[in-house]
């Protein structure tokens, strides 16, 4: 929970800082965002599998097996994430343009986007050996690099952004390097926990980096249903901002903002699903089935019971959060209707997200991607398009179709949760 609360508040310092600057400034980084996050979600295929195999094989206490897993998948991103890197340089400023940006945030929102291509590798290089520590049971080198990483990036939005202790006043394209920098902090700190072979998982440079066909296969094919799940959920997410953005630069800005309130109050939720997913994973590589499902359920509990206070508060309370990122009256009018909506929708998310780790971390990755296509596609973005635009309830009406979609995933991660097929997915780690 640390740890991906330190991840959201990199996000959130962003915004405030990058929020002093205005609305502009505001809707320039998330439009920049959303198509970052879609291509990286790519790489989910190799997170995804990575951790669930890492975890099978710390059940059955193979180290061996889950080191060799480590290396696949980190030789494959680091050559995927340098293609990404001399790809999407030189097409930021075209994928900025197609996502609706105004005249006034193309420039910014594209330099952005330039230097958060610049620093891929370690960026999806930090991600898979974090999945890899997770699937070990090691929560606590991931959270200390992303305490690390926060804190360089607060220091440098404070320097970059406005220009203090004589450095360059940077504005939106400072908020990016501060980002870079500090992802750039958390993958050496990963890397050296690997690297010192002081964990379950290691790798050095003497080993051998020679690509695996049917290892790589064994992560694939657990993380392809990941990848394609988050390719629809993301894709999905950037013709929802699509949508907002045709509503104007202030009602984006207000959206912007509630997204990054949004991923603060999931910070519980996403400790737990983790968590689930390498308890789940563990459970049955040791063929404890049982233990599985105990772990399932009494995290759902908890995380039902923690959401269920925190959607309280942000009913209560949320307009108020409007006021760090900004002084607009508009924004904050607009933002506040869409948090009470928000709210409603917490605990049911709550039991959505843990169910989901459950699926994950027996590698049922299939199912979750059927589940996120529906909602995503079939509930947030058509129903969404009718409430905002047909009806004309513009971001109370798209903000509704957000809670349609997370009941309707929820309804479907029960179903099969119930049924028992997700502990059969797979059987066995693979004899090394």
């Amino acid at each position: 929970m640390v740890e991906f609360g330190l991840m959201m508040l990199v996000q959130l310092f962003d915004m405030i800082q990058v929020g002093t600057l205005g609305p502009r400034a505001i809707s320039a980084t998330g439009l920049a965002a959303q198509p970052t996050m879609l291509i990286f979600s790519v790489f989910s295929a190799l997170v995804v599998g990575t951790t669930a195999l890492v975890a099978r094989a710390a059940g059955a206490g193979d180290r061996e097996y889950a080191s060799r897993v480590t290396r696949q998948s980190f030789v494959i991103v680091l050559i995927l994430g340098a293609i990404i890197t001399t790809i999407g340089i030189p097409a930021s400023g075209s994928i900025i343009r197609l996502m609706g940006a105004e005249a006034d945030t193309i420039g910014p929102g594209t330099a952005y986007m330039r230097i958060i291509f610049a620093d891929t590798v370690f960026t999806v290089g930090n991600m898979v050996l974090a999945a890899s520590l997770r699937g070990a049971g090691d929560m606590v080198t991931p959270m200390i690099s992303n305490m690390v990483a926060n804190v360089v990036n607060l220091f440098g939005n404070w320097v970059l952004i406005n220009g203090n202790l004589g450095f360059p006043r940077l504005e939106v394209a400072g908020a990016a390097l501060a980002t870079s920098l500090s992802r750039l902090v958390a993958f050496a700190i990963t890397f050296d926990a690997v690297y010192r072979r002081n964990k379950f998982i290691s790798i050095s440079l003497r080993d051998s980096y020679k690509i695996e066909p049917e290892l790589i296969k064994d992560v694939l094919n657990i993380g392809i249903p990941a990848a394609i799940e988050q390719l629809v959920m993301r894709a999905g997410t950037l013709l929802f901002a699509r949508l907002i953005a045709g509503f104007g630069t202030l009602m984006f800005a207000a959206h912007q903002i509630a997204m990054n309130l949004e991923s603060l109050t999931l910070v519980p939720v996403m400790a737990f699903q983790m968590a689930t997913t390498t308890l789940v994973g563990q459970g049955l590589g040791a063929e404890k089935p049982e233990l599985s499902e105990k772990v399932t359920n009494q995290a759902m509990l908890i995380s039902v019971a923690v959401m269920t206070a925190v959607a309280v508060l942000f009913f209560s309370f949320g307009q108020y959060a409007f006021y760090i990122f900004t002084d607009d009256p508009d924004v904050i009018s607009m933002g506040s209707s869409a948090m009470r909506i928000l709210a409603s929708s917490l605990p049911v998310t709550a039991i959505y997200f843990v169910l989901a780790g459950a699926l994950r971390g027996a590698g049922d990755t299939k199912y979750a991607m059927y589940v996120s296509t529906v909602g995503t596609w079939g509930v947030r973005l058509l129903v969404g398009y009718l409430l905002a635009d047909v009806l004309g309830l513009a971001l109370v009406g798209a903000w509704t179709a957000v809670v349609l979609d997370m009941v309707v995933r929820m309804f479907f991660a029960l179903k099969r949760f119930f049924s028992g097929e997700w502990k059969e997915v797979i059987q066995a780690v693979p004899e090394p």
